[in-house]
């Protein structure tokens, strides 16, 4: 079910439409993600894929108008991202040249001829006639059996952005892709659209389409959602749970992008078998948040509004680090509970398995929640049968709690005086780490400790 087109290309580029701010964080999400998965799947192993496929299927016309300047749409942003990922990769491993391929989809000619006007105008013509850019004029639903082939028959990796103008990424769609392995796709998902058909489900058109959406056993608590705030939520967690569920995905994240103060208008939504692509998503969407974590979190996520975007200077202090802030307290809360349910210990890659999905830290976060913990002698940290110290954790890096320790109470601060060990001490003067919390903010090192090198593998 699509709704009214917003955006028109002319052929020959004369006419191109103006872009929003709030559309704008979703192109600089994708181009940043774009870039992070070439830097991580190609260069954390010896070798690396040999075959990669991009999949744009709502490419549009490729350039939009910004004000008094030109904005470059989706299809022209992956080609420079994988270029400057790879850039990245080759100055640790020059001999790599991986196969890479773009398949941009749109059911309007003239929006294909516009595209094909702009990637020669950027510069990359020598994709065009080379064959590893292929723009086809067709609707993607229709040209969906050509690509899952494409790549089946190329192997290696893919990634399939889909943003279509409505609710046509049905749960299926999402479960053909997956199947694949080594895929993965970010959505969008119209939840204005959504809204305002969910009080008309029981209309014979909105049954039809909530049925073949499989969607039938879902938003049906809708109207019991008094609290604007509770809404919300509801919304968000129930599209999640649908893709999770009817897509047959292990890894679901959403990232808002709103217009207003309080509204969505639609979610980012990525879909993945694998913890490692789920993690490089995190730090992306973590980069371009600009929600206060505290008071939005819960209902919407992470995401990117409009107003703060234009008005960053509104706040009266550092939002990013005191989202990190924020995150890193409410991991505390939720990890400390887990440790303290396994009397034999938890290891960090359960723990992390267990709560990856329901908070939005990454790996190095988890990694300083747990390293206060342990200064605050709450927890030890056992590898290969012995305390350690590091800062660093490994997957099987066993984590239980102290048994010098009382009873920790959830929510309670405990802030009596501490004992250290001889080694703490070493450990504190050496580091110059104080009993305070100290927040490093997360960095654009691509490298990112305990991550796997392939994005199929989830062991």
């Amino acid at each position: 079910m699509s709704s009214k087109k917003k955006y028109n290309w002319s052929a020959e580029g004369n006419y191109i439409p103006d872009i929003p701010a709030y559309a704008k964080g979703k192109h600089l999400v994708l181009q940043e993600y774009i870039k992070n998965w070439i830097e991580v799947i190609c260069g954390h192993c010896v070798f690396g894929p040999q075959k990669l496929t991009l999949i744009d299927g709502f490419c549009g016309g490729g350039i939009y108008r910004d004000g008094e300047q030109l904005w470059e749409g989706s299809a022209i942003r992956m080609i420079r991202m994988v270029e400057e990922g790879l850039k990245n990769v080759q100055h640790r491993k020059s001999w790599y040249n991986p196969d890479i391929k773009f398949i941009f989809i749109d059911n309007n000619i003239d929006h294909t001829a516009c595209l094909e006007l702009q990637l020669k105008r950027a510069g990359f013509e020598h994709y065009l006639k080379s064959g590893k850019c292929q723009i086809i004029t067709n609707n993607f639903l229709d040209e969906l059996d050509n690509c899952l082939n494409e790549v089946r028959a190329r192997r290696g990796y893919s990634f399939f952005f889909l943003d279509p103008f409505g609710l046509d990424i049905q749960p299926a769609i999402v479960r053909e892709i997956i199947s694949l392995g080594r895929s993965e796709v970010l959505l969008t998902h119209m939840l204005s659209g959504l809204v305002r058909i969910l009080s008309r489900r029981q209309e014979d058109r909105y049954k039809k389409f909530f049925h073949e959406f499989e969607a039938d056993e879902y938003y049906t608590d809708i109207a019991d959602q008094k609290d604007f705030r509770n809404r919300q939520a509801y919304l968000r967690n129930q599209g999640l749970l649908l893709y999770r569920k009817e897509g047959n995905v292990k890894y679901a994240w959403t990232f808002a992008i709103m217009k207003n103060l309080k509204t969505v208008e639609y979610y980012l939504i990525h879909l993945s078998s694998s913890s490692t692509a789920l993690e490089v998503m995190k730090r992306t969407l973590f980069k371009y948040n600009n929600l206060e974590y505290q008071y939005h979190y819960g209902v919407y996520g992470l995401g990117f509004r409009e107003l703060e975007y234009f008005e960053q200077n509104l706040s009266i202090y550092n939002i990013s680090q005191q989202n990190i802030n924020d995150c890193i307290d409410d991991l505390a809360e939720q990890l400390m509970q887990l440790v303290y349910e396994e009397e034999d210990g938890i290891t960090f890659a359960q723990l992390y398995e267990k709560t990856t999905q329901t908070n939005p830290a990454t790996i190095p976060l988890y990694m300083q929640s747990l390293v206060q913990q342990r200064l605050e002698k709450d927890i030890k940290i056992i590898r290969q049968k012995k305390v350690t110290f590091s800062r660093y954790m490994k997957n099987d890096d066993l984590i239980i709690k102290s048994r010098d320790k009382p009873l920790w109470i959830p929510g309670l601060t405990n802030n009596y005086n501490k004992v250290k060990t001889t080694k703490e001490q070493e450990m504190q003067e050496k580091d110059n780490v104080h009993r305070e919390r100290v927040v490093k903010p997360q960095t654009n090192t691509l490298w990112i400790p305990g991550l796997i090198t392939d994005f199929n593998n989830n062991d």
